[in-house]
């Protein structure tokens, strides 16, 4: 399915940001965006790299790379050609789960030169039957909606190639149609009322002030690791359901919650990827559509928290429906003009991954790396797993106190677990 002819296409809104951030926040890894998962059975290496060049030869995205700079940046998508397996057998080492895990988190924190190729893939042995592939993809090809399409075309390919009858299901756009649709509604102004919408949201908006170092240092991304159990998440989906709304508007809430704890501040931005995939010609169009969204909220401290969940609701809904415009096309000079930026303080909720399956005799579990870094200053990620949430606060320790970062998620956990079990408190007495 592949293209035969190298052939330039124009980058979209998001990839010309990437590029941009990609010079001074991506040494550290901060850009990758890596598919991974674990394969157990009888793995024949030649039929896994045929199935990756297969799905690899469906989507131009990962075929592509970066010239130029700026103005003139260009996305060159490449012919086919037979993807690099690095393969490395850990089945030797005394403790090979410590040898993965090391390897892993090496290859994750090293960054990708999306000017030579936007993609390193590489397979580990830990025993006969135990492998680990990852797919390591820089951001300017992918998204986390992207990787979970290239883990379903992997699983679709290997069961073809054991002689299943269905194919794996068709692409739909190209991620160039999707850049030339965007950059159309853009210029035609079918997007304007959207425009319209975060204009009057974000009219006036001030950052909240993180407590910085008095002598910033180097950037490097840390982070401080925790979790919510079964029986808190249980509970506070409870508590999402009490204030017509999802688990994700009610720990966002809480979001909220903490940063008006450590700022004082009533009127709060918090800054989330939203996966921009309303049309139906990009539900598997693989590629980076993600748009940044800018949350604002005024928050009641007085409020019980089912009507902070309400009104958190209310601008989560308003994201949702005007996500199709990225916030750096937006006029937000006043929030910046103090040194922050809009995305300085990040939210993201991982959505549940299907965390087994089975394809052509093998068993396939995705996993959810925690060691890719982060490009922004302060950013709550949470990860669903079998058993609750990983919780990860990534944070620029050049700029944020290590001992503030730590009291920061022990605040949002604490918070967490009281209000899975009493949602009539108010938010003052949260945390």
């Amino acid at each position: 399915m592949g293209s035969i002819e190298e052939r330039e296409i124009e980058p979209s809104v998001g990839q010309r940001l990437l590029w941009f951030l990609d010079r001074y926040r991506g040494h550290d890894g901060a850009l990758n965006c890596p598919m991974m998962c674990r394969i157990r059975g009888p793995l024949d290496i030649a039929v896994l790299h045929g199935a990756l060049d297969t799905v690899i030869d469906r989507h131009e995205s990962l075929r592509s790379v970066f010239t130029g700079g700026g103005r003139g940046l260009r996305q060159v998508v490449r012919g086919s050609e037979p993807i690099d397996i690095q393969v490395y057998d850990l089945s030797g080492d005394p403790d090979p789960e410590g040898a993965l895990n090391a390897a892993v988190a090496t290859e994750l924190a090293t960054r990708i030169d999306a000017s030579r190729g936007t993609i390193r893939t590489t397979l580990w042995r830990v025993a006969p039957s135990d492998h680990v592939l990852c797919l390591n993809m820089h951001h300017l090809v992918t998204d986390s909606w992207s990787c979970g399409i290239v883990f379903q075309d992997l699983c679709a390919v290997l069961e073809k190639a054991s002689g299943a009858v269905a194919e794996p299901a068709e692409p739909g756009w190209q991620f160039g149609e999707f850049a030339d649709w965007q950059r159309r509604a853009l210029d035609g102004g079918d997007l304007r009322g959207q425009q319209t919408y975060w204009r009057d949201r974000l009219a006036g908006l001030t950052l909240p002030p993180l407590p910085t170092r008095d002598a910033p240092t180097e950037r490097r991304t840390a982070l401080v690791r925790s979790g919510l159990d079964a029986a808190t998440v249980a509970g506070l989906r409870e508590v999402a359901r009490g204030g017509g709304s999802t688990l994700f508007t009610a720990l966002l809430t809480l979001y909220y919650a903490v940063l008006h704890r450590t700022t004082g501040r009533t009127d709060l931005a918090v800054a989330s990827l939203y996966a921009n995939r309303t049309r139906p010609e990009v539900r598997r169009t693989v590629g980076f559509l993600a748009n940044m969204v800018v949350l604002r909220t005024r928050i009641d401290p007085r409020a019980g928290v089912l009507d902070a969940v309400r009104a958190t609701h209310e601008t989560v809904v308003g994201g949702f429906l005007n996500q199709g415009v990225p916030y750096q096309l937006l006029p937000l000079r006043e929030a910046q003009s103090a040194g922050g930026r809009a995305d300085d303080i990040v939210f993201q909720m991982l959505a549940e991954p299907v965390y087994s399956t089975t394809a052509g005799g093998l068993d396939l579990e995705v996993l959810v790396p925690d060691g890719v870094g982060s490009r922004f200053e302060l950013e709550l990620v949470l990860v669903p797993h079998e058993e609750g949430f990983h919780v990860l606060l990534f944070y620029n320790e050049g700029r944020l106190d290590e001992n503030f970062a730590r009291e920061f998620a022990e605040r949002y956990v604490a918070a967490a677990e009281l209000v899975s079990k009493d949602a009539a408190l108010s938010i003052s007495r949260v945390c």
